[in-house]
């Protein structure tokens, strides 16, 4: 399984648009909130409610993948509740991106597109997941570069 995962958009709708037209073929695009913009505006993504959204979303999603659940919410903590069955946990609000493993669950946070808080013009995440490894490849958004990568 591919995803495209973002986070902290704030309304540039477009910069969403250029990344689902360079990653054609993922199998999800998950956005982690704060996208201040419609799930029509944003689609193919799927969201979840920041604390800067004006419009209807989820507050979590969880998807199914072949080594646990992903687990996506905005803020970055789980509940105990929430971690179970967990595997990856995907979140925003930080600005900053991050990988790092916890209580046997890899943390992804893809920091944010349009306002970044770190030493990126802004930043996303490519995860893939398959019976064999998972895969997190943080890019910043004008470079190109990888700004962290995590092989499990």
């Amino acid at each position: 399984m591919k995803f495209l995962l973002v986070s902290d958009s704030h309304g540039n709708d477009q910069i969403l648009r250029d990344l689902v037209e360079q990653y054609p073929n993922m199998d999800y695009y998950l956005h982690a909130g704060d996208s201040q913009s419609s799930s029509m505006a944003i689609y193919p993504f799927d969201s979840v409610e920041g604390n800067c959204d004006f419009y209807n979303f989820d507050r979590c999603r969880r998807i199914n993948t072949p080594r646990g659940y992903l687990f996506m919410k905005h803020f970055p903590n789980m509940s105990n509740k929430e971690k179970e069955g967990v595997s990856i946990f995907v979140y925003g609000h930080t600005h900053r991106y991050k990988v790092f493993v916890e209580d046997n669950i890899i943390n992804i946070c893809p920091g944010s597109l349009s306002r970044p808080r770190d030493d990126s013009n802004g930043s996303y995440a490519i995860l893939e997941v398959n019976e064999d490894k998972i895969k997190v490849v943080i890019i910043d958004i004008e470079t190109k570069n990888i700004l962290e990568c995590m092989e499990l």
